[in-house]
């Protein structure tokens, strides 16, 4: 456990901001929010490129006794996070010799599939890219989330048990997971009745608290229009 004073800049729709409010969620840890809008280019502002030089977010400051330092790329901040918080409820297993390795290496496989390969595929930055290069971003998405999921149900058809990513219990990998799922649903909404792994796994899980209060339908900052009814 840490006294830091945390404080995460985040916008509702972003999966990225999500995993890392879902890590907070499940390990209880306090912190301030500060809520930057990317639609209204709040991220591209002076202030914020001060704090995040990538104009990204989420961002995570912290002050603790060495001073203030930033963490700025979620997967990073997911693992610190677990790492100083999570001894109750480790989302990533801490077991010693060859299994334990074995898993982090997986739960970390499947993390940087969502993260590093299905992730940037759909961020507003590249699809922004693909329309000023004179693309249709329908024939993209569809394209994408159908090449990333079908790689990734082959993964979870070895590593889930049908309720988590990964074995029989939470993991970084699920908090990766459902925001990205969400993303590929605003894009092809039908798109999980090919996938009984993936659909297996997001039912349980979208559903579990934390997550619930961490999903974009559910921040301070989420539109009246994308609240539930």
């Amino acid at each position: 456990m840490s006294d830091a004073k945390l404080t995460l800049y985040s916008y509702f729709r972003s999966s990225a901001s999500a995993r890392v409010r879902t890590v907070m969620n499940l390990h209880g840890i306090a912190h301030d929010t500060v809520y930057i809008h990317l639609l209204q280019g709040e991220q591209k502002s002076a202030a914020y490129t001060a704090v995040n030089a990538g104009q990204s977010v989420p961002t995570l400051v912290v002050r603790d006794a060495s001073g203030e330092w930033t963490l700025a790329q979620s997967p990073a901040i997911m693992e610190y996070l677990d790492d100083v918080y999570g001894a109750a409820r480790p989302l990533l297993p801490r077991d010693g010799g060859a299994a334990g390795a074995r898993a982090r290496a997986h739960i970390r496989s499947i993390v940087a599939l969502l993260c590093g390969d299905l992730f940037p595929m759909l961020s507003m930055r590249t699809l922004n890219r693909v329309k000023a290069a004179g693309g249709h971003v329908e024939p993209w998405t569809q394209q994408c989330c159908m090449e990333y999921l079908t790689a990734l149900e082959a993964i979870l058809v070895t590593t889930s048990r049908g309720k988590y990513c990964y074995g029989d219990g939470l993991t970084l990998a699920d908090v990766a997971f459902v925001p990205q799922m969400y993303t590929v649903l605003r894009y092809c909404p039908d798109i999980m009745t090919k996938f009984p792994t993936i659909k297996s796994v997001f039912e349980h899980v979208s559903v579990i608290p934390e997550f619930v209060a961490a999903d974009y339908m559910h921040q301070p900052d989420t539109p009246e229009d994308q609240r539930p009814k």
